[in-house]
């Protein structure tokens, strides 16, 4: 009597490996790029939350005159990238302020210098750039439109600020309420120089009576602030983020 006997040949068991093995190819693929978009997501919130600590206390801590630019070019912490523009932080007395504890923000220990740029170190090893640049709005006497801030503004008639030996308005009194007849109407053609409404007249910042500050760099009411942070990621590709911020002088 003779027994079958089913069974599983070795070429068998190895096409069926064979099969296996290709189909988990795609599935390997899918989990390297999902561990380097996670990598890529967690660089971004990183710089994201880092950005936003630096600008939140520089508003909000950093007086207006401790903000300055640098005399020249700064580089990196590394020595690289020199450029123009690159804030630099001032001790000050009045009021207050010690800047040590903004620059260790920004990856600066300030044991060195004081210019507002270091490098950062997140928990998986990466390291992030800071630099933070300023642009004052200039103030002159004789504004200038092109670069400052300025205000184009509609002088009040002239029939509005005409006056008697007291200082009273003669435009409009309210005992009688009438127009005095020295007054000049806005109804009127103009007298001579006299014109009834003055043309538009454009007003800037100093002659509003902004402060001259405690140097020339800070003769302004306003300045523009740009922070930069830079990294390079795992797979060597560089990114970065640029924030722009506005400080005003409030005082």
């Amino acid at each position: 009597m003779r027994l079958d006997r089913n069974g599983v040949t070795l070429l068998e068991i190895i096409s069926a490996l064979l099969i296996l093995a290709f189909a988990f190819i795609p599935l390997i693929g899918v989990i390297g790029t999902s561990s380097s978009d996670s990598d890529v997501a967690n660089s971004v919130v990183f710089a994201q939350t880092t950005v936003r600590n630096i600008l939140e206390t520089l508003l909000d801590d950093v007086p207006f005159y401790a903000i300055k630019p640098a005399a020249g070019q700064v580089a990196d912490v590394d020595g690289s990238n020199a450029e123009d523009n690159v804030a630099e932080i001032d001790d000050l007395a009045n009021p207050a302020f010690d800047r040590k504890t903004f620059l260790t923000l920004l990856g600066n220990d300030a044991s060195a210098d004081s210019f507002a740029r270091g490098q950062i170190v997140d928990e998986r090893g990466l390291v992030y750039k800071t630099k933070l640049y300023v642009f004052p709005i200039p103030v002159s006497s004789t504004v200038d439109t092109d670069s400052e801030i300025s205000f184009t503004h509609l002088p009040r008639p002239i029939y509005e600020n005409q006056v008697d030996g007291n200082g009273q308005n003669i435009w409009y009194t309210y005992d009688n309420a009438f127009i005095s007849g020295a007054a000049l109407s806005p109804y009127d053609a103009p007298d001579g120089l006299k014109v009834v409404q003055p043309p538009a007249k454009i007003l800037g910042a100093a002659e509003l009576g902004a402060p001259a500050g405690p140097a020339a760099n800070n003769y302004c009411v306003m300045k523009k602030i740009l922070l930069r942070v830079s990294w390079q990621n795992r797979s060597g590709h560089d990114r970065s983020i640029d924030i722009f911020t506005m400080k005003a002088n409030l005082q």
